[in-house]
């Protein structure tokens, strides 16, 4: 039977996870990916989880409502979509209540009658943060609060305190770097309670192997890779402007999101856009380009990007990478992988002209990469994650 403590075998605690995330796949985007290995991973220590989140919002692509398995039942909760996630980007209030509310209820509902199958509870963001508190204050479970952001309060003091008020009362935070902690610190939350981790990737999915850009219907030459969401906060009209400037350059854009349609109608001859492409098709993209570009721009807000997955990927395939300073980019980078950059577009044009004219600098650099990302970024990170629960 199930104890509170979980399933204990041969001196291993089993713990039944609660995972509460209002994004998860086939929602596309870094969180979304790393959620999928670390159920994966959760799977493979005979952990059970219940994923509640929602059915992916603001995309056509859908998942099954209901997936069981052995160890992980996944369920999706039907809910207004119309793209009002993106219609309520500029407004944080609207935002909040409208990923808030159905979740939530979803969640209080499920607990009610499965209290006795829940050790713990493990949110992802703000919004999952806020029900996973409101649930331990009414049913008395550990929670444990992942974020996937940096945080910078030198602006909104409300936000600020609702931060503060939310994370204190959180028995675990997992950060993806150092600033971020010591930023979580500066307001008040206890460093014993903060731990770092990082993504994690299958290594030998991510690997070295040949160029196969002929393949891929690419032209012969110097390739820059985009992957990621098209959005603007992305860098993506930055993108656009160095494909205009630098014409000897092919860059490939890989990814979905709300400029899609844009980008579908560009007429620019060394723009190669090829749309969504699956996490696990991605290899062949890494292993073909010359360079990865995150053109993120750096924007003064409370939250702010942190690791991109993309980049952990880009360097375990070998491939180097140009970032500008955003989020937790410069936390984990290094000259020995590439080079971090101004946000702005001349600043990367000039980086990337260096790297254009001299293959063995960029050789050397490519190099580096797979030892750095399996250094930093290897399975023993999903272990951090674990025992953050217990």
């Amino acid at each position: 039977s199930r104890k509170s403590i979980g399933r204990i075998l041969s001196s291993q605690i089993f713990m039944n996870v609660l995972l509460i995330s209002p994004y998860f796949v086939p929602m596309v985007g870094g969180v979304e990916t790393h959620l999928t290995d670390l159920v994966k991973y959760f799977k493979s220590q005979k952990h059970t989880v219940y994923v509640r989140t929602y059915q992916a919002l603001g995309t056509t692509a859908k998942g099954k409502k209901e997936e069981h398995s052995r160890y992980a039942h996944i369920h999706r909760l039907n809910w207004p979509d119309f793209n009002l996630l993106f219609h309520f980007e500029p407004y944080p209030a609207l935002k909040f209540i409208y990923l808030f509310t159905g979740l939530f209820l979803d969640c209080f509902w499920f607990i009610c009658n499965h209290r006795d199958k829940i050790d713990v509870i493990q949110v992802h963001g703000f919004v999952a943060a806020v029900i996973g508190v409101v649930l331990k204050k009414i049913f008395g479970i550990r929670v444990v609060v992942n974020t996937h952001v940096g945080f910078k309060f030198n602006g909104s003091r409300v936000m600020t305190g609702v931060l503060k008020t939310i994370l204190k009362q959180a028995d675990q935070i997992l950060v993806l770097t150092s600033g971020a902690k010591k930023s979580l610190m500066e307001i008040g939350v206890p460093e014993s309670r903060i731990l770092i981790y990082h993504y994690w990737v299958d290594q030998k999915m991510f690997s070295p192997g040949p160029d196969v850009s002929q393949k891929l219907g690419w032209p012969k030459g110097f390739v820059v890779l985009f992957v990621g969401r098209l959005l603007a906060v992305k860098g993506v009209y930055q993108l656009l402007e160095l494909a205009r400037k630098l014409p000897q350059v092919t860059f490939v854009i890989a990814g979905s999101g709300p400029l899609t349609s844009e980008l579908s109608t560009l007429q620019i001859s060394n723009l190669k856009f090829v749309g969504k492409v699956a996490n696990k098709d991605l290899t062949p993209y890494y292993r073909s380009a010359d360079v990865l570009l995150i053109p993120s721009r750096v924007i003064s807000q409370t939250y702010e990007e942190g690791i991109p997955r993309v980049m952990i990927e880009a360097l375990s395939c070998g491939l180097p990478i140009i970032a500008t300073k955003s989020g937790g980019i410069p936390d984990v980078f290094d000259s020995s992988i590439g080079q971090l950059v101004k946000d702005n577009a001349l600043a990367m044009q000039k980086v990337i002209q260096t790297y254009y004219k001299t293959p063995k600098q960029l050789q050397k650099l490519s190099k580096n990469c797979r030892p750095f990302a399996i250094k930093l970024f290897d399975v023993n990170n999903a272990e951090i994650i674990e025992k953050s629960l217990k």
